[in-house]
């Protein structure tokens, strides 16, 4: 039970609570998100903060800097983040950056901008290879125990160094500072409270090697070789906070995050317990926690998992992608985000009635995986407040209508007179712009049905492989244009835009609906609302096709009709769209596409994958019976694991 004298009882085991260093009321935990909320749950004045820029979360808090900012970051792509930080330096703020061996090495045209940025600012880094990049663009090689693990820390401590103790704050969630995190599911936490300051900047300094202005990389720890801080419990404001931080230390004198959450999931479930994941292992204690407490068909359990790690919980058969797992008191989904859901997050008893009882909020950067624990830095926060968890049960519902098809995520702006790259053709239906690098988002031809090579688990529509090799033949490498019948931002359903679409052709704009249409790649659709001229257009257009039988209209009858996949697009062009086949979730059918992997191939690769819980890398093909290092190279390129 979460007494007061409950949580003192865990202190005395865990750590001493905090003292009050400084007004009991300027000290404060405030929680964000950049998805639409549904507010329809939410407590009497607890509306929560929903639709956010994440971003300006931290941006701000730099921007108010007097003394110093400390940031540990898995990935530096943003901008905003750069400038500001610059800014600070400027004012002559102390800046100090950890980052991502990884991610700092292997970055693109635009990471460097970031980095030219940052030195011209005379900011120093260091990453987790011990590795300390100057402003002068000298580089200190280092080569710290690393072991391929992940610094995946997003946290920043602000004024820690000043004299001042009410000006501390803490930033940190799940929210990766990357041209994606924007787009990402994800929440941002920032605290009030010196003590809290305090704690991070031991983490961080561990990681520096000093307390100073430069780093140490021969006193610099990461991963395995950090220590335990040396405070877990802290009082802010009245409410009641833990912080811990992965993984465990190779002589294990650190607290376990995964013990202490699984302790809080199976002493304080008294009721519902919810959970979003961008990946929840299934076989870790946590997971089994959650499973186990649910049992109890008078507790409630619903979590959301990201899409890409759902199906192959899913096919490989695992708890969480179980027929057990939405039945009864359980109701575990794939989510239906703009992007990725990245948050990872649990809660515990928002619906209690008990007001002896309060709610529980675990999140942070930790993702609920054995890397996490055994790997990464990563930081834990675990908030207990029935408001705090409230807010984010705002969001949980949000995101599970969602997942439900009950609303939609909302689409990412876009300009209507922006040319942007096009990122893939998905199929002949649909393509994807890119938004920002790493982010494509689908769109559909407005008036214009085109068939589709997904109809079915073994089947494609009739010409659907010629209409995505044409498409692919015209878009790829291409800019396009994306704007509604008014020549607004264009219509978005279905977590997708419907939009007329020009297309820049070694520079001659040409409007690609029309060019579809009388090309008889497709036929003219009524759906959503058109441009008047466009509807009238576009119906000759049709009319024009189908007498000259162009295309699909040399047959007729057949449009609508379904064929297998692999004849329709079995040895053509349009092959090249749905490559990469993800061996973890691809079908029989689709499997059977790859070159020398026929329908018992197919089917020893979606046995195996069931029966050892999904391939972890691409080699492990290798074990399936008839499998060999020739028929893998063949298919290499045309394979993923993601």
């Amino acid at each position: 039970m979460r007494s007061y004298l409950g949580y003192l009882a865990v202190c005395l085991i865990f750590g001493s609570t905090s003292s009050s260093l400084v007004a009991q009321n300027e000290e404060w935990i405030k929680v964000y998100f950049n998805m639409p909320a549904d507010n329809s749950v939410a407590l009497d004045g607890n509306q929560n903060n929903s639709s956010w820029d994440l971003i300006s979360t931290l941006e701000e808090r730099i921007d108010a800097a007097s003394a110093s900012v400390d940031l540990c970051i898995y990935d530096l792509e943003e901008m905003r983040i750069a400038n500001a930080l610059v800014r600070a330096k400027q004012r002559g703020v102390r800046v100090r950056l950890v980052t991502d061996n990884h991610n700092r090495t292997d970055g693109g045209f635009l990471d460097d901008q970031i980095w030219e940025t940052l030195r011209n600012g005379g900011i120093t880094s260091i990453d987790d290879d011990g590795d300390v990049y100057h402003p002068d663009g000298r580089i200190e090689d280092y080569d710290l125990v690393n072991d391929g693990a992940d610094m995946h820390n997003k946290f920043a401590v602000i004024d820690a160094l000043s004299d001042n103790l009410n000006d501390d704050y803490v930033w940190t969630g799940s929210t990766n500072l990357t041209y994606t995190g924007a787009y990402n599911t994800n929440n941002t936490i920032v605290i009030k409270h010196h003590e809290i300051a305090r704690v991070y900047t031991e983490e961080f300094e561990q990681m520096w090697g000093s307390d100073g202005s430069k780093p140490d990389p021969d006193r610099a720890r990461f991963h395995k070789d950090k220590r335990d801080v040396s405070q877990h419990f802290f009082d802010v404001g009245g409410t009641k906070l833990e912080i811990y931080f992965a993984p465990i230390n190779r002589d294990k004198t650190k607290p376990s995050v995964s013990d202490r959450i699984v302790q809080i999931i199976t002493e304080e479930t008294q009721s519902d317990i919810r959970f979003q994941a961008f990946a929840i292992t299934p076989t870790i204690p946590i997971s089994q926690a959650i499973w186990n407490v649910s049992t109890d068909a008078n507790i409630q359990l619903e979590g959301v998992i990201d899409p890409g790690f759902f199906s192959r919980y899913r096919n490989t058969g695992a708890i969480w992608g179980s027929s057990e797992a939405q039945r009864g008191n359980r109701m575990i989904l794939p989510a239906r985000e703009m992007r990725k859901l990245h948050s990872k997050l649990i809660i515990i008893d928002v619906n209690e009635e008990s007001p002896a009882d309060e709610a529980v909020v675990i999140a942070g950067s930790y993702n609920f995986s054995n890397n996490a624990e055994l790997s990464n830095d990563e930081n834990t926060l675990i908030i207990y407040s029935d408001e705090i968890a409230n807010q984010f049960y705002q969001n949980f519902s949000g995101v599970m209508n969602r997942a439900k098809n009950k609303s939609y995520a909302p689409a990412p702006p876009v300009d209507p007179d922006k040319w942007y790259n096009v990122y893939a053709v998905r199929d002949g239906t649909e393509f994807e712009i890119e938004i920002v690098p790493g982010f494509g988002y689908p769109v559909r031809f407005l008036g214009v049905d085109i068939p589709s090579i997904y109809a079915g688990e073994d089947s494609a529509y009739y010409f659907s492989g010629a209409a995505a090799a044409y498409l692919k033949n015209l878009l790829e490498g291409r800019k396009v244009r994306v704007f509604d019948y008014d020549g607004s931002a264009p219509y978005s359903a279905y977590n997708r835009f419907f939009a007329y679409v020009m297309l820049d052709k070694e520079g001659q704009h040409i409007s690609l609906n029309r060019e579809v249409l009388i090309n008889g790649f497709g036929v003219y659709s009524s759906s959503f609302e058109q441009n008047e001229d466009s509807i009238t257009a576009f119906r000759l257009y049709e009319q024009q096709a189908k007498a000259q039988k162009k295309a699909l209209w040399k047959n007729p009858d057949k449009i609508g009709t379904k064929v297998l996949r692999s004849k329709e697009i079995g040895g053509s062009s349009a092959l090249e769209v749905v490559y990469p086949i993800n061996i973890n979730t691809a079908d029989q059918a689709t499997l059977q596409l790859l070159p020398g992997i026929g329908k018992t191939y197919a089917r020893r690769i979606i046995d195996y994958r069931a029966q050892n819980k999904g391939f972890s890398s691409i080699e492990e093909l290798l074990k399936v019976k008839g499998i060999g290092e020739k028929r893998l190279a063949k298919i290499r390129p045309l394979i993923s694991i993601n």
